[in-house]
């Protein structure tokens, strides 16, 4: 179990940082927001974008559901809010870039998921976020095995079981067409979604976004 655990690290550590070349591939500078701060660092990496932040400390700024008072303590240079989960605090074109990192999956339903995808379009010109693919074999978040290919609620009655922290209210996965439709229903002016591959299965979407 522990030689699996570590190999599953080491994938996952793999995965962002080719997730974070490509968000730097495409943003030289500007105003950054950094969507889906995490005040707790549960896992491992879950604020790898914060911690290897490349701009400029000043053009940095965290949004998180979660008391953040910790975060800002170990990076006092940065700016941080906390807000409940609806409405970003911030100004229509306030920021260059969005950076969100598997945090949409966990925002609720799917207008919860078509609003948080509008509001990082509403403050910002450009915007990236991932996102884990439903139909890849492992289901990071619950190390589940197929089980959550399956339609209807049997998944999550698995999870009560067995995950008990998750449940459809916070993990919400996405396919490529279920994706694709959640963009085109959304106020972007254009957007591509590329799938991120383990040995030629998409592990991961990133998409990109702009108004």
């Amino acid at each position: 179990m522990i030689i699996i655990q570590n190999y599953k690290k080491h994938v996952m550590s793999i995965s962002r940082a080719k997730k974070l070349e490509h968000f730097y591939s495409l943003c030289t500078g500007g105003k950054v927001l950094d969507v889906g701060v995490s005040g707790e660092n549960r896992i491992e990496g879950e604020n790898i974008f914060l911690e290897t932040y490349r701009f400029p400390s000043e053009t940095y700024t965290g949004l998180g559901v979660q008391d953040l008072s910790v975060v800002k303590g170990n990076h006092p240079d940065k700016e941080f809010l906390t807000y409940p989960g609806d409405i970003f605090p911030f100004d229509d074109n306030q920021f260059d870039w969005v950076f969100s990192n598997a945090v949409i999956e966990h925002v609720g339903n799917d207008s919860d998921q078509l609003r948080f995808v509008n509001e990082m379009m509403r403050v910002s010109k450009n915007v990236f976020f991932t996102t884990p693919n439903k139909y890849f074999p492992v289901e990071s978040h619950t190390n589940a095995f197929f089980i959550h290919w399956l339609t209807g609620d049997y998944f999550y009655s698995w999870c009560a079981k067995n995950r008990p922290y998750w449940s459809r209210d916070n993990l919400y996965l996405f396919g490529k067409s279920r994706l694709q439709g959640l963009m085109e229903e959304s106020h972007a002016r254009k957007f591509e979604i590329q799938a991120n591959t383990f040995f030629g299965w998409p592990m991961t979407f990133s998409v990109v976004c702009s108004n």
